[in-house]
């Protein structure tokens, strides 16, 4: 077929704080966070003929796939390059904010963006090629669960979609949900879904049948 799940990893204890981190070690699921995985996990079971889970190293990320592989018994391939992005200074701290009531103009990550990422934070063309080489790899008739992060999957995405980071700005998916891919026709079908619906079942069948 060639459907690409890819979900975000479970609420976590750097999501709890409100820390920005790309450790591979600390800050794992909160238990609210592994709970709500287990009915995200279930979601998955709707979904045949997945060959295997593909995980970022992170230890959020691990755990996730980890819960989503006792449901499933598919196995876990661990890919560095879904890992978080790099934070550079902003690592381990809280996300800036700022007295403007984070107008766009004066956001921290817009300014970092205009300034050419003084500070470490990972540059959107190296965020974008550590994912395209990832998708590039996977067989185009194979279906395999990814497990990432929000600006990877938010790559991901912008990838498929041509395009570029402003481009690309408001999507989002929350922790848990369902992104997915027709990779073959390089079709969105589900962007950040909270569960696996009928008419994402229908347009995945209908997908696979025109081909």
């Amino acid at each position: 077929m060639g459907i690409i799940v890819i979900i975000r990893h479970g609420f976590s204890e750097s999501n709890k704080k409100g820390y920005m981190t790309h450790d591979i070690k600390g800050y794992p699921l909160t238990s609210k966070g592994k709970k709500y995985l287990i009915k995200s996990a279930t979601e998955l079971k709707k979904l045949k003929g997945i060959k295997e889970i593909i995980s970022s190293p992170i230890l959020r990320a691990q755990q996730t796939a980890k819960i989503i592989a006792d449901t499933t018994k598919l196995n876990i391939k661990t890919d560095s390059r879904l890992a978080e992005r790099q934070m550079g200074k902003y690592n381990n701290k809280h996300r800036p904010s700022d007295s403007k009531g984070d107008m766009t103009d004066y956001n921290w990550h817009v300014n970092e963006i205009l300034k050419g990422y003084p500070n470490g934070f990972e540059r959107w063309d190296s965020l974008m090629n550590r994912v395209k080489a990832v998708l590039d790899e996977i067989p185009k008739d194979e279906n395999v669960i990814l497990v990432s992060h929000g600006d990877v999957i938010k790559a991901i995405i912008a990838y498929y979609l041509d395009l570029d980071e402003f481009g690309a700005w408001g999507i989002r998916a929350n922790h848990g949900h369902f992104t997915i891919i027709d990779s073959k026709r390089k079709k969105i079908l589900a962007i950040g879904a909270p569960i696996i619906s009928d008419e994402i079942i229908r347009k995945i069948k209908q997908d696979v049948s025109n081909k």
